[in-house]
């Protein structure tokens, strides 16, 4: 580790020695290439190798490890439900929370309410969260308090499509409540004369949101797509629901086993933990990492202006079903979009008309031919390129519909309402009441309620392993104030290469890095001190917590009068002078709130610290909570003591959540996405 800081620090140092603007971005520069380029590079460097855990140095192996995983039949069965599930998380998900935003878009005292409820649902650490609503769904082996009150037979390890469904409902449920914070965000940017000509017209509700929706069109599509892109990535709420999953008939593979929710990362994790193989272990993480690009590129083309656009989503759709198609098994299916999506690029602009009903007639295609596989072939006949071409050139093209209209009563829109905010709010309570129960009860008696958890975990190390979570945040502050502050004044200045590198690193490494690059990472940090340690982690979550950062400190940096900076320039001041000695006071709101968000992600960070850190005293709040839960064949759980820690853990975080509502609700979310564990 002391190596690693030592550099570090030479480079901040070096801003005030050098005074030179190439100089500030200088150690953010250096995180980014540690921690997003570097994994990349080792893991592509690897895979070509055999490199055991008793091997002294990898030895050059070829495109054996490949070939290796182009005969995992399981992993081409975990990439389709991968996609599949991917597909269907982002679509309940933009669509809830549209629905919800088009509610909650003006300010009254009901919405300001709901949007606090909402906030809180997404503060709340989904490591919590998760884990309580599995308390809720499974229990004990199945003895639940759903199970007791519906009378129902629910085993999310025993039922593929229960777990299966479970998982989706629950990960929809944790994203809703940021996206519709963003889509309020984008939705306040619409003009208030349109409200006036919609009144006059009097549009019902389905014309309203679709003039609404017309007017964020450019804003929306980005961010669905991009929020499809981190869906392919899921780990947290998939590990901690329902791990595997139960195993699926045509999930008994030889070198993977594959369950109802083995989705890629989950994929990775067992194999991370299982193979001894680095070399094999680095081309999987390869192979996963191409995987995730096609959809990071999908949501990158899609920013792009007509016909550009259409061409290049085209062809990485053909792609795609040549890519995927190639290595889970080729069809005669196939050939249809392959050749049609290369070729009707060329048709542009030429042929609108025939253009844009051949891809509809694509896109019907599509959609029957998977339904047809999947009746046939059950989950094998899943075609993964389908559910990235479909979203993708049916949000592209942006055809229209007939128009048709209705209104809803005011009593069903607020009942809905409600209805979306109760699972919040059954939650909440559900955990406090948990916490005040006995041993291996899973139906909260209020005539048994008793507080003797509360001291059992807190004599069991559980505020040791708060003060962990304090010493990463403390070293996140260190490396924010170090590092991210210089880039995002270089940022808001648009001064040179080097700066605009590291942003743009910063902004697509935290859609392309998942499980996949956190494989590498760790073998990186073991060769230079830095597992085990408080500052490698830290390292990762200011990484992950620096788009935002970028957005709101660039923001501000950009909104101060140029003329600040010529006169600071007749003092004699540098660019490092003028960030530290006036910008950087005037932006101490703005940097406090930055600061609160890094202390939640830090509390919420689960993957890192599963990863990263080994040693039981370094432990920090979010392993120890998940210590109590366990996984979910475990046979230690004890839901009493879960909720006990978590009630003590997320107290700190409300205590934050005033100061970092201004941060939830910041418009410079409204334009791109943020990787968040």
């Amino acid at each position: 580790m002391l190596p690693a800081l030592l550099v570090l620090l030479a480079l901040i140092s070096l801003q005030f020695v050098v005074r030179k603007n190439w100089t500030l971005g200088l150690p953010a520069f250096l995180i980014v290439l540690l921690t997003i380029v570097g994994p990349i590079l080792w893991a592509l460097f690897i895979s070509f190798t055999s490199y055991g855990v008793y091997q002294e140095r990898p030895l050059f192996a070829g495109f054996d490890n490949y070939l290796k995983i182009l005969e995992d039949s399981g992993f081409k069965l975990s990439l389709k439900l991968t996609a599949l599930w991917s597909f269907l998380r982002t679509s309940l998900e933009i669509s809830l929370s549209f629905l919800l935003a088009l509610k909650l878009r003006k300010s009254s005292r009901t919405g300001r309410l709901a949007l606090l409820l909402l906030a809180l649902g997404w503060f709340v650490p989904s490591f919590i969260t998760v884990s309580g609503w599995r308390a809720f769904i499974q229990g004990y082996g199945g003895y639940s308090l759903l199970n007791i009150v519906l009378g129902t037979g629910v085993d999310l390890t025993l039922n593929p499509a229960q777990a299966f469904l479970a998982t989706l409902l629950v990960s929809v449920w944790l994203s809703i409540p940021f996206s519709t914070m963003i889509i309020v965000g984008m939705l306040g940017r619409v003009s208030g004369e349109l409200d006036d000509m919609m009144r006059l017209d009097g549009a019902g509700d389905f014309a309203s949101a679709t003039l609404l929706l017309g007017e964020i069109r450019h804003l929306m599509v980005p961010y669905a797509l991009f929020q499809l892109a981190r869906a392919t990535k899921e780990f947290t709420s998939v590990f901690l629901l329902s791990g595997n999953g139960p195993l699926l008939p045509e999930g008994f593979t030889p070198q993977t086993l594959v369950g109802s929710t083995s989705f890629a990362g989950v994929v990775l994790f067992r194999k991370f933990a299982a193979v001894k193989d680095y070399g094999l272990l680095s081309a999987y993480a390869v192979f996963a990492g191409g995987f995730a690009i096609l959809w990071i590129l999908g949501a990158v083309f899609s920013r792009n202006s007509v016909p550009k656009r259409h061409r290049q989503i085209l062809f990485l759709s053909a792609v795609a079903h040549l890519f995927l198609g190639a290595y889970t098994g080729w069809s005669f299916w196939f050939l249809v979009p392959v050749t049609a999506y290369s070729l009707l690029p060329f048709t542009i602009p030429r042929h609108r008309r025939f253009f844009r009903l051949t891809v509809g007639a694509l896109i019907i295609y599509e959609i029957i031919m998977n339904v047809v596989k999947i009746s046939l072939e059950g989950v094998s006949g899943i075609v993964p390129a389908s559910f990235l071409s479909f979203p993708l050139i049916l949000l592209s093209m942006r055809y229209r519909f007939p128009s048709i209209d209705f209104t809803l009563s005011r009593w069903l829109k607020s009942s809905l309402l409600i209805l979306s905010l109760l699972p919040t709010v059954f939650l909440v309570a559900y955990i406090l009441l948990l916490s005040f129960s006995v041993e291996g009860e899973i139906i909260p008696s209020l005539n048994a309620l008793t507080a003797a958890n509360y001291p059992r975990v807190i004599g069991d190390g559980l505020l040791n392993t708060i003060f962990n979570t304090l010493k990463t945040a403390l070293w996140c502050f260190a490396i924010i104030l170090g590092t991210i502050i210089p880039l995002a004044y270089l940022f808001a200045t648009k001064k040179g290469f080097l700066a605009k590198a590291t942003s743009s690193l910063v902004l697509l490494g935290s859609l392309y890095t998942g499980m996949h690059t956190l494989l590498p990472l760790y073998f990186i940090f073991r060769g230079i001190g830095l597992t085990d340690s408080f500052f490698g982690v830290a390292l990762v979550v200011t990484v992950q917590s620096a788009p935002l950062a970028l957005l709101v400190l660039g923001g501000f940096f950009a909104s101060v009068p140029r003329e600040l900076r010529e006169i600071s320039r007749l003092d004699g001041l540098s660019g490092t002078g003028y960030l530290w000695r006036i910008l950087f006071p005037l932006s101490l709101p703005v940097v406090g709130g930055v600061l609160t968000y890094v202390l939640v992600s830090c509390w919420s960070s689960f993957t890192l610290p599963l990863i990263m850190l080994n040693r039981s005293e370094m432990m920090p709040f979010s392993l120890k909570v998940f210590s109590y839960a366990g996984e979910i064949r475990s046979y230690y759980t004890s839901w009493n003591l879960f909720a006990a820690a978590s009630v003590i853990g997320t107290v700190p975080l409300l205590l934050l959540f005033r100061i970092a509502r201004s941060m939830i609700y910041s418009p410079g979310l409204g334009d791109r996405g943020v990787g968040y564990d």
